[in-house]
């Protein structure tokens, strides 16, 4: 049996911090309030609330947005990660790398770039104004959280398909 030295359990040791701090803790704190009611109390109310047809209707428009964000994602994603296999190797990693790019700025700070252009007064409505064109409301619609969705989750469809791709062997093709 491999016995793990002192040094490798030092080493793991702020990661797993840093999994129970940050991942296991709140998990725990949304199940304890999942199942007690404002006095502390243990209940399954708010679990049989989700039954309510309002829910209902959240959770079916959530997957309705999810699986067309989705299509979307598939039918961006195929031809660019097609186009990325057929490059030449020092092409790709550069595409790659382009494609990861956004990946390194925080979620939240992309959400509210989107959130910039497409403002009644934001960038995108700023220069339709300047042209003669009459202000478009994109900010709080369907539209919006689609593309927001697209945006964010489009290089998790990317890399894994130009993954794939440039492991079939081009013989198949043929």
């Amino acid at each position: 049996m491999n016995k793990k030295s002192l040094l490798q359990k030092a080493v793991a040791a702020p990661h797993v911090m840093w999994a129970i701090l940050f991942i296991i803790a709140p998990l725990l704190f949304v199940v304890y309030y999942a199942f007690t009611d404002k006095d502390g109390n243990f209940t399954f109310d708010n679990i049989a609330e989700l039954a309510q047809a309002s829910y209902l209707e959240i959770f079916l428009r959530s997957l309705c947005f999810a699986f067309l964000a989705t299509v979307i994602c598939l039918i961006i994603a195929y031809p660019i990660a097609y186009f990325m296999t057929k490059a030449s190797p020092k092409t790709q990693k550069i595409l790659i790398m382009l494609v990861m790019l956004p990946q390194w700025l925080n979620f939240l700070i992309r959400t509210y770039s989107w959130m910039a252009l497409l403002e009644d007064t934001g960038i995108i409505n700023s220069l339709l104004g300047a042209i003669g064109i009459d202000p478009v409301h994109m900010i709080n619609t369907s539209g919006a959280v689609i593309l927001g969705m697209v945006y964010n989750y489009l290089p998790y469809m990317i890399i894994p398909l130009h993954s794939v791709m440039s492991k079939i062997d081009p013989r198949l093709l043929e």
